[in-house]
């Protein structure tokens, strides 16, 4: 398949290192949130299973953050014509309704067998307005509210492409304007509105998706103080940094430790302390995991860039598959040692990771038609093929 070039901008790999992170946050969240609520609050090892669940809460918001990153940066420059926008919904559809729809219809009917316990049962329980209601709202499985966000989100792009391309100044206001916009949104469905499901909705995350429009459109200005180099940890850029990564450890840890109040304890906060600390928390995340993402590209061995280079690319199809493979996992009958059962926990992590690495991987290599399932891949190889550890070298991006 062919991927869409903007002329004259450097390609950036490291983006494919910040899917495959984020990725395995995502199946560790589900993965922990299984003993969260098995194990009781007096086990020393319900603190570890809380942290793994609360910490790596940044998963919705991080690819958020990367879609609109790659979008910006790969359209902005561009005119903006009617064959664009057609090209970009084709691509939409092809890549990420199609496999939505796929794995929609998939789950939906896995479960409607299954509540049956027969095919009579499934032919008594499935609805076709049902599963259509909930493909529309993105909840024929738990973890598909994901696609439906960046459905929305989809649909605003032609529109915040046109404005920022016609008054270009706004772009440098694209941050705050995002964060105001989500806490108006936040506050004014906390005071007045109450929608019990605003997370499905994109004003939930909007904050994140203009942070990546602003990296995406500025990301040759703001580079420098991305990028790790030993001449700018020198420099007073390491104040910058260091306060950034202050703040985050301190969000983060006072996320983990207000959750683990409220779920051993019953000890419970205002509903905007847990907005706030999650927020902070997510959102300097997925500025924390660009630049590492980007240091780890040019400072690890070839063999583990070009592992994680693979499960970024392949990190659609994963989070699609994985739900399914893990749900099925936790379905075996096991002892009530709790020693086994932790055994059996880490086990979770790794089938889920690596049978659904493995099944989505292996479908690219043996067939052309794979993207139906499990989206689409770069069109140019990633992979190293030898290690150069030069610092300042800037990895590449494919559009998407």
């Amino acid at each position: 398949m062919k991927s869409i070039q903007t002329p004259h901008r450097e390609k950036i790999d490291a983006i494919y290192i910040v899917r495959a992170l984020t990725i395995i946050g995502v199946i560790l969240v589900h993965v922990s949130s299984v003993p969260v609520g098995m194990v009781t609050p007096e086990s020393k090892t319900f603190a570890i299973y809380n942290f793994i669940n609360i910490f790596n809460k940044f998963g919705t918001p991080t690819f958020i953050f990367l879609s609109a990153f790659v979008l910006f940066y790969s359209y902005f420059n561009r005119p903006f014509t009617g064959k664009l926008i057609l090209e970009f919904y084709k691509r939409r559809f092809r890549y990420i309704l199609l496999p939505y729809l796929i794995f929609s219809l998939g789950y939906y009917g896995v479960q409607c067998y299954l509540y049956g316990k027969s095919w009579e049962g499934f032919v008594s329980h499935a609805s076709f307005t049902e599963f259509f209601y909930m493909l529309l709202i993105g909840k024929a499985f738990y973890h598909l509210y994901f696609v439906f966000i960046s459905i929305q989100f989809y649909l605003l792009f032609p529109a915040l492409l046109w404005l920022l391309q016609r008054y270009r100044y706004l772009t440098r206001h694209l941050i705050w304007t995002g964060i105001v916009l989500q806490w108006a949104f936040v506050l004014v469905n906390h005071w007045e509105w109450q929608y019990a499901d605003k997370g499905s909705l994109c004003f939930s995350y909007i904050s994140y998706y203009f942070l990546g429009a602003f990296l995406g459109i500025h990301y040759e200005s703001v580079k420098k103080w991305i990028l790790f180099t030993r001449e700018r940890i020198r420099s007073y850029q390491i104040w910058v940094w260091l306060i950034l990564y202050l703040g985050w450890g301190s969000a983060a840890i006072a996320n983990v430790y207000i959750w683990y109040q409220l779920r051993a304890d019953g000890i419970i906060l205002h509903a905007l302390v847990y907005e706030a600390l999650w927020h902070l928390h997510a959102y300097i995340t997925a500025l924390i995991l660009f630049q590492v993402s980007c240091f780890l590209l040019d400072r690890l061995s070839r063999v583990w860039v070009n592992t994680l280079l693979h499960l970024g690319t392949v990190s659609f199809g994963v989070y699609l598959l994985h739900a399914g493979l893990l749900a099925f996992y936790f379905s075996i009958p096991m002892g009530d040692s709790p020693f086994v059962y932790h055994l059996f926990v880490t086990g979770g992590f790794l089938w889920t990771l690596f049978s659904s690495w493995i099944i989505v991987g292996l479908a690219f290599q043996l067939t052309n038609g794979a993207w139906i399932l499990f989206g689409p891949l770069p069109a140019a190889n990633l992979f190293r093929q030898e290690y150069t550890g030069a610092a300042e070298r800037v990895p590449r991006i494919q559009a998407q």
